[in-house]
C-alpha cells in the first residue's frame, strides 16, 4: 500500500484484502494468493481518515480475482469486518447527494 493513506485507511485495505483473498480461495480462485497486489491511493485523491472504503476495496479485489467488471454506475460505501459484515456508515445524505451529482442512479 502506498499513497495518501492514514492509519484507519491502511487497516481498511488490509481487512478488505484479507477478506477478499479468503472469499476467493473458498470459491476455488487463488488469484489473490498467487499474485502480488499493490494498492495505491494517489496523492491527489481526497484524503481519507475514516473507514468507508472497505467494501469498495473488497469489491475491486474480487472483481480483479474473478475478472468480472464492476458496473461503472455503481456507487458504494461502508466498512467491512473480517467476517464480511458491512458495517453502518455515517454521512449518508451527503454521500447520496454526491452520487447523484456524479450521475449514479
Amino acid at each position: 500500500m502506498t499513497g495518501n493513506l492514514k492509519k484507519v485507511m491502511e487497516e481498511s485495505i488490509q481487512i478488505a484484502y484479507t477478506f477478499a483473498r479468503k472469499t476467493a480461495s473458498d470459491l476455488g480462485n487463488n488469484y489473490l494468493d498467487s499474485n502480488n497486489i499493490h494498492i495505491h491511493v494517489p496523492e491527489g485523491a481526497t484524503p481519507k481518515d475514516g473507514p468507508s472504503a472497505g467494501i469498495t476495496m473488497t469489491t475491486a479485489l474480487l472483481s480483479l480475482a474473478f475478472d468480472i467488471p464492476v458496473p461503472a454506475n455503481l456507487a458504494m460505501t461502508g466498512e467491512i469486518s473480517l467476517t464480511g459484515k458491512v458495517l453502518a456508515i455515517g454521512g449518508l445524505k451527503e454521500k447520496i447527494v454526491a452520487a447523484k451529482r456524479e450521475g449514479v442512479t
